[in-house]
């Protein structure tokens, strides 16, 4: 038995590869689940979940730092946040076998569930937020109700803010535009000016969502093919592709600009 403050665990699984953080339902309260690690403070999460009232992204409820136990001896001191637990069931993973396995019959499921994503992503952004770090593993499905779950808000910026980290595969072209600018400043020019210059808002966060839909439905990744996805799987409807191109589009000036925008589409199939 696994214990950090009073919360007690069995096992863990990783979650989140790219910061090494563990994450484990609690054993007590199986509502709630923990994310621990070393290294990685979890107080800008928790400060952003505390603005979030949505039943599709998780309530924190408390965070902090403190030794982690096993069987009473000390283990490593960790730095945890207590979370709602949303589901262990992750979106592209579920989809990509159930849709391998009967892609037509299962298809309207995984319309209702890509529709259902689309409220709690809106919501982010109203609330000026941008979660910047949409990829397998952050989305969860309840697979009873068919709805998505957003989690891990790590590396949540506010709209124009500057970059908390980097996930490849999935950012948006004007991320990592911001990126290789900040990495590379032009002379005189301060970080705050190069991210009001570029200006990510809801739409990079779109194309993230259609590049982890497109590799949901194809089974390839779009950073590696740059295909469009009935030339992968024919059976995919052409209407169905047409927004996953639009949500895919180089300049964000092409692009779906809303989740709005996006479950209207998607309600119209």
């Amino acid at each position: 038995m696994y214990k950090i403050k009073d919360y007690e665990f069995k096992g863990f699984k990783l979650i989140a590869e790219m910061h090494h953080s563990n994450y484990a339902v609690l054993e007590s309260e199986p509502g709630f689940g923990i994310k621990y690690c070393p290294h990685l403070d979890f107080a800008d999460e928790f400060c952003i979940l505390t603005e979030l009232d949505h039943k599709q992204i998780p309530k924190a409820h408390d965070y902090g730092k403190a030794m982690m136990y096993k069987d009473g001896k000390d283990v490593l001191m960790q730095n945890f946040i207590v979370l709602d637990h949303m589901s262990s069931i992750d979106f592209l993973e579920y989809f990509k076998k159930i849709l391998t396995e009967n892609f037509l019959g299962s298809l309207d499921y995984f319309l209702k569930s890509f529709i259902s994503a689309c409220d709690p992503l809106g919501y982010i952004h109203s609330k000026g937020y941008i979660h910047t770090d949409i990829k397998p593993g952050h989305l969860m499905l309840n697979k009873e109700s068919g709805k998505v779950c957003f989690i891990d808000f790590e590396l949540v910026i506010k709209k124009a803010g500057l970059i908390k980290g980097f996930s490849k595969d999935y950012s948006s072209p004007e991320y990592e535009g911001l990126l290789q600018m900040l990495r590379n400043p032009p002379k005189g020019i301060p970080e705050e000016a190069i991210a009001y210059n570029v200006s990510l808002d809801d739409r990079t966060d779109i194309y993230s969502f259609g590049a982890l839909i497109f590799e949901t439905l194809t089974q390839k990744k779009w950073s590696d093919t740059k295909t469009p996805p009935r030339e992968i799987n024919n059976l995919i409807p052409q209407k169905l592709e047409d927004i996953i191109l639009a949500m895919l589009e180089k300049d964000p000036a092409n692009r779906i600009a809303t989740a709005q925008e996006l479950k209207q589409r998607l309600m119209e199939l």
